[in-house]
């Protein structure tokens, strides 16, 4: 009798160990961080407003900009941002009013007010990556007499 009190109390001290374990979130709180959720797009730039404000035309993003999806949104650009320039010569450091209109960027950053609707949030860009369209080129006109 005394050993299946043993077994008995064992395995509950291992259901109490495990059920915490097992029911506890990933600690990174999934895309939450500090209270903030991160978001990243891939689209077309809009617009440039100084030197704190973008707008992009949104193609593509994860789920806080899913929504945005063939519009543009305005961007607010962090005093810290990193905003680099993709060039055939390389990846270039530059200010946002360097960014041009129609470039390809992909954006990363935090959805402040949380509790607000989406259209009412405030999507702040913390890292902008830019790829210029490259000029389009004419074909070489044909050489008279052919």
């Amino acid at each position: 009798m005394g050993k299946k009190w043993i077994v008995l109390v064992l395995a509950a001290a291992l259901a109490l160990a495990v059920v915490p374990l097992a029911t506890a979130g990933n600690g990174g709180g999934g895309d939450k961080a500090k209270g903030k959720l991160k978001f990243e797009l891939v689209g077309t730039v809009s617009g440039v407003k100084g030197a704190t404000s973008l707008t992009v035309n949104v193609k593509a993003g994860n789920k806080p900009v899913k929504w945005s999806r063939g519009q543009d949104l305005p961007l607010a650009v962090a005093a810290d941002a990193r905003i680099r320039i993709v060039t055939a010569d390389g990846c270039k450091t530059a200010k946002l009013a360097d960014v041009p209109k129609g470039a390809r960027v992909k954006v990363r950053g935090v959805v402040q007010g949380l509790k607000l609707p989406q259209s009412d949030r405030v999507y702040e860009a913390l890292d902008i990556t830019a790829r210029a369209m490259p000029e389009p080129t004419a074909p070489p006109s044909p050489a008279p007499g052919k």
